[in-house]
C-alpha cells in the first residue's frame, strides 16, 4: 500500500536491484531513476559506506556483502518494507527506527518519522558506536558469547554525556539485564534530552536487527518504557513473521 512505502528506502532499494544487472556510473544512475544529483550522490554514498556498493573508477558495484544478503534472505529482504513500523510511529507519534549491527557500530537501515513538531530526527546510513544507544545494547545484549566477546574486545567506549556507559564490566551487567528483560532503554546517554527504547528482531532464532521508538525525554520518560516496549515487541514480532 502507498501510504506504507518510504520514499528514501525505495530509492536505495531500486538503485541495489539495478547494480545486480550492471555497474553504473552516478550519470546512469541519475538518467535510469530521474533523480536530482544531489539525492543520487547521497544514496550511492550511503550504499558505499554501509559497506554494500563499492566504487571503482567512476563506475559503482555490488559487494560480497550484499551478495551474502541476497543468499541468506533472497526475496524475504523485503522485511524492511515498513507497515508494522509506520504503523508504530503513527500510534505513539515519535520516530521509529530499524538499526543493524556493522562491526563495532550500529547503522541506522530504516526511519519512520513522527509527527510531533519536536522529534529525534536520523536517516538511514546514519552510524553510531554500539554501546551508545538503546538500538546497539539491545543488539549487543542477544549476541551469542563468541560473537559479543569479539565486539567487546573491538569496542572503544567514547562517551557522549554523564549517562553512557564507559565501563566494561557495567556494561556487561547492563546487557544482562536487558536480555532479562527483553528491551534496551538509551536514557539520555546519546544525547541529553533524548530517550530511546529499543528490542530485537529475532529471525529463526537470530538476532538480525533491533526497533526502537525515540523521542525528547521529557516526552518519551521512564513511566512509559513498560509500555512502549511492549509495543516495540509486539513490531518486532510482526517484522519477524514476515521474514
Amino acid at each position: 500500500m502507498k501510504q506504507y512505502e518510504v520514499a528514501t528506502l525505495k530509492k536505495g532499494l531500486l538503485i541495489l536491484d539495478a547494480l545486480q544487472e550492471k555497474n553504473m556510473t552516478l550519470r546512469e544512475v541519475i538518467q535510469t531513476f530521474s533523480f536530482n544529483k544531489s539525492t543520487a550522490f547521497r544514496l550511492l554514498y550511503t550504499l558505499e559506506i554501509m559497506g554494500y556498493v563499492k566504487k571503482i573508477d567512476n563506475s559503482y558495484s555490488l559487494t560480497k556483502k550484499m551478495g551474502f544478503l541476497s543468499t541468506s534472505f533472497n526475496s524475504k529482504a523485503n522485511w524492511l518494507s515498513v507497515p508494522p513500523l509506520y504503523e508504530l510511529s503513527r500510534e505513539v507519534g515519535e520516530t521509529t527506527y530499524v538499526g543493524i549491527l556493522y562491526g563495532t557500530e550500529v547503522v541506522t537501515a530504516q526511519v519512520v518519522d513522527g509527527t510531533h513538531s519536536m522529534r529525534a530526527h536520523s536517516e538511514v546510513g546514519d552510524r553510531a558506536p554500539v554501546h551508545l544507544s538503546a538500538l546497539g545494547k539491545v543488539i549487543l545484549a542477544f549476541l551469542d558469547k563468541t560473537k559479543l566477546d569479539e565486539i567487546l574486545k573491538e569496542l572503544t567506549l567514547v562517551q557522549n554525556t554523564k549517562n553512557t556507559f564507559v565501563d566494561l564490566h557495567l556494561l556487561k551487567e547492563h546487557l544482562k539485564v536487558i536480555r532479562k528483560q527483553g528491551y534496551a532503554v538509551d536514557d539520555e546517554e546519546t544525547e541529553i534530552g533524548l530517550r530511546c527504547i529499543a528490542a530485537p528482531v529475532i529471525f529463526e532464532g537470530n538476532m538480525i536487527s533491533a526497533v526502537a521508538i525515540s523521542g525528547p525525554a521529557l516526552r518519551l520518560n521512564k513511566k512509559l518504557d513498560r509500555t512502549l516496549s511492549k509495543k516495540l515487541i509486539q513490531c518486532s514480532s510482526r517484522i519477524s513473521k514476515m521474514l
